[in-house]
């Protein structure tokens, strides 16, 4: 069973290898057959003999493999244009393992990025025998204009760097993290309607405000701070009716968020409930309605749409800041799903209620032989 065991380990280790294409130029390299594979160890002693005297820069690439190296854009060009015209270069089809043989080749490593305009995060300070492994950021575009503006982006570095270097195009291992960065889109209150901002303390946008049924018209806002002014300032809306939309932001240092309160219009006082978010967010509602409290039965409401606001309260935020991530009104456990899980939980009772009831039933423990003695059963009538 051991010797089955180790085959069966070995099966697996065999499978697991990643075997991807590797792209060297900069440096004179082996040639080796198209179709056989590199193996790890021959790739480690290959890199650990060109670190003797170069510095090893790696570009790695999310998903590389032997077909992007055929790709070609609109204009039915390579994709690859400034990497076509590098010299001395050598193209291996298969190399198992690259980035674990650079880890295990280089003993000074470092890891660099390059940003979404093409230049690198940190510079590179250039050291024989370093191993300097760039990463690329994703983006939503096509991966053929992926991959021609990380050529462009290689070609560029390549310029800047003055001293002997080894430099690598190969795949980033699959366990190797993607950097991301998420663009932002607008919202349809801040192309749409109207959007206030005042330097980096507080910004809001929203498509309409109503006053009861009456759309208000907002012109204008400002901002007065009060003591001490990095905890609390009120919000002035001007409106078209003369009378302004007012309210205060307050911070708590407590739990880190930031609150609307005190909201009032033409001498009306209006409740707002769970208007609070973290200073790193933005708040987000896509229609909220603030009440003023009940008077003989009598009440009157604010309605906002597409209500976006954020105030920070650092004094590292940017002038004219972009809204963070949304912390939207909405909770997160809604009454549907709290009624879908209340039926779930009713279900998965009777299921397991009627499983329990058929796992009790038992058969008869003896049976009637028609060879042998009749079961003769007394009955008596009590």
């Amino acid at each position: 069973m051991l010797w089955k065991s180790l085959i069966a380990l070995c099966v697996i280790g065999v499978a697991l290898a990643e075997q991807t294409p590797v792209f060297i130029w900069g440096a004179n390299s082996p040639s080796k057959p198209s179709l056989r594979t590199v193996p790890q160890a021959e790739f480690q002693e290959q890199l650990a003999t060109l670190l003797k005297d170069h510095m090893v820069v790696a570009f790695v690439e999310n998903g590389l493999s032997n077909r992007d190296f055929m790709c070609t854009n609109a204009e039915a060009k390579s994709c690859y244009a400034q990497l076509q015209g590098v010299s001395p270069k050598t193209y291996y089809t298969s190399v198992e393992n690259p980035a674990e043989a650079l880890r295990a080749a280089a003993q000074k490593r470092e890891h660099n990025s390059i940003d979404a305009n093409g230049q690198l995060v940190h510079p590179i300070k250039c050291e024989v025998g370093s191993a300097v492994v760039v990463s690329f950021e994703d983006h939503a575009d096509s991966r053929a204009s992926t991959l021609q503006s990380h050529d462009n982006a290689i070609a560029a570095i390549s310029k800047q760097l003055d001293c002997n270097v080894a430099y690598l195009y190969m795949a980033a291992p699959s366990t190797a993290p993607t950097v991301q960065r998420r663009v932002r889109r607008w919202t349809a209150a801040e192309t749409t309607g109207y959007r206030f901002i005042e330097g980096n303390q507080f910004q809001i946008t929203f498509t309409n405000v109503m006053y009861n049924t009456q759309p208000l018209t907002v012109s204008g806002m400002s901002l007065s701070n009060s003591t001490p002014p990095s905890n609390k300032f009120s919000v002035s809306l001007a409106t078209d009716t003369g009378k302004p939309i007012t309210f205060d932001i307050s911070y708590s240092s407590v739990d880190g968020y930031y609150t609307l309160s005190n909201a009032a219009y033409d001498g009306q006082n209006f409740r707002t409930p769970g208007v609070n978010a973290p200073t790193t967010f933005s708040y987000a509602c896509g229609n909220t309605t603030w009440y003023t409290p009940t008077v003989q039965n009598k009440f009157n409401k604010m309605t906002w749409s597409s209500l976006q606001l954020q105030a920070p309260f650092s004094a590292k935020a940017k002038e004219n800041f972009i809204f963070g991530d949304s912390w939207d009104c909405v909770g997160f456990v809604t009454p549907g799903i709290l009624m879908g899980l209340f039926v779930v939980v009713i279900l998965l009772v009777i299921v397991f209620l009627g499983l329990c009831w058929m796992m009790d039933i038992k058969t008869m423990d003896r049976f009637d032989d028609p060879k042998g003695k009749t079961i003769t059963i007394n009955a008596s009538a009590e």
